[in-house]
């Protein structure tokens, strides 16, 4: 009997030592699963400021994009204007050559 008590106690112990040893590298485990987490916490701070600078500079892009097309767009309207002060010319021009010829025909009849 005193073989077997003898037997269970180093068995128990046993038991133990190997629970221990599981909990051991359970607690190493949940440590690295932290320090992970820490890093994965550290990198996603990091992505999320790049993603911020990388808005910012498409923001600033679609701007100048914007300014650059209005740039575009006024030296188009300005030549247009250009064009239309050219028409408006000749049609004063015209309407003054009119003018005087009507005057010389109302002048000829009198």
């Amino acid at each position: 009997m005193e073989k077997s008590t003898n037997q269970i106690e180093k068995n128990v112990s046993a038991s133990f030592a190997y629970v221990k040893k599981d909990m051991l590298m359970l607690n190493d485990a949940f440590s690295d699963m932290h320090d992970k987490l820490q890093q994965l916490k550290l990198e996603h701070s990091m992505l999320s400021e790049e993603v911020k600078k990388l808005k910012n500079e498409l923001s600033k892009t679609s701007k100048e994009s914007e300014i650059r097309h209005l740039s575009i767009n006024h030296e188009v309207l300005l030549e247009e204007i250009e064009k239309l002060r050219g028409e408006v010319v000749k049609l004063v021009n015209s309407y003054s050559e009119k003018k005087s010829l009507a005057k010389k025909v109302v002048k000829k009849k009198k």
